[in-house]
């Protein structure tokens, strides 16, 4: 008799846990669903801007850098990153992205089919005017970076035959053997690109010597010398790591690059809020401290992304967490 009692007894405190368990996960899981529900509420109340990035490093980081300001002061924010010039402004006129960084000068020569203009302040001006009637609206520009076209060479190479412009180059192509250059897919068919740099600077390459590749790996074909020279971009981080030389564009061939923010005016109209805050951004830019974050992505092969967030804490635009 005391062991069935014992029995029972031992049996209603089973069933007493159970019940408490039951209780306890059924309010857990209600409350876990709660807080879900809230914080897809939170997110799905943010206003979601989607921006974008041309695939090189300075692209890479400008876009980081303003999905993390945007993040920071209340958006959520989506990132694209396209192959090229074409394929990112037409996603932007057809309000696939609503923000990207680009340059006045690829505007009037790539997409509008000008002239480009050497001096910066008119090139901005002008293509701000043209852009503003499909709907893109161009806020100011730094000229803390110059993303112009350069031609690298080995340090070498410019020490032995004396070269320090274009000139030079082309001087030397002609009296010792044509080049191998390389470049990337857009600067063959570009207003300022490869046939109209042979015209300017009186060169002759064959087709076959020039070598097409990603904009990456310009600095490391000239350096392993797979090629004399290449068409790059001034804001390579590697230029000076890998002992290259910068020639000078004695007959101003290449206009300036200066990046500036574009935005669709239809997600200004919605959130005019983002002109305060991209402006901030590019007045807060700064060339020294740009490079060092390209030689450090480039080179030392950093996180970009953190790059960006410590740019923008010690920038003051962002606090620590």
């Amino acid at each position: 008799m005391k062991l069935k009692c014992a029995a029972l007894v031992a049996l209603l405190l089973i069933l007493s846990i159970s019940t408490v368990l039951l209780i306890t996960n059924t309010l857990s899981m209600r409350n876990n669903s709660n807080a879900s529900s809230t914080e897809n509420s939170s997110n799905e109340s943010k206003p979601i801007i989607t921006i974008g990035s041309k695939s090189f490093t300075e692209q890479y980081l400008l876009m980081k850098m303003t999905g993390i300001l945007l993040r920071e002061n209340g958006f959520g924010v989506k990132e694209i990153i396209f192959k090229g010039s074409t394929s990112i402004r037409s996603a932007s006129k057809a309000g696939v992205i609503d923000q990207y960084w680009d340059y006045a000068n690829t505007a009037l020569i790539y997409y509008h089919q000008k002239a480009g203009i050497i001096d910066a302040e008119e090139a901005f001006n002008t293509v701000a005017a043209e852009d503003k009637k499909i709907g893109l609206q161009w806020l100011p520009m730094t000229t803390e970076i110059n993303s112009s076209w350069t031609i690298l060479v080995k340090k070498e190479l410019a020490e032995q035959y004396g070269l320090k412009t274009i000139s030079d180059l082309s001087k030397y192509a002609r009296e010792h053997r044509p080049l191998n250059i390389a470049t990337n897919k857009e600067f063959l068919v570009r207003g300022d690109g490869i046939e109209q740099f042979q015209k300017a600077y009186d060169f002759m390459i064959p087709l076959e010597n020039v070598i097409v590749s990603e904009t990456k790996l310009f600095a490391q074909a000239v350096k392993e010398s797979r090629v004399q020279a290449a068409v790059g971009f001034a804001s390579d981080g590697r230029i000076k790591t890998y002992g290259l030389v910068e020639l000078e564009d004695d007959r101003q061939f290449f206009p300036p690059y200066n990046p500036a923010p574009v935005i669709t005016a239809r997600t200004m109209q919605q959130h005019p809020q983002l002109e305060l805050l991209l402006n901030q951004l590019t007045q807060k830019i700064d060339h020294d401290k740009f490079m060092v974050l390209l030689y450090k992505a480039d080179v030392m092969h950093e996180d970009i992304t953190e790059l960006a967030r410590q740019y923008l804490i010690e920038a003051r635009l962002i606090k620590k967490k």
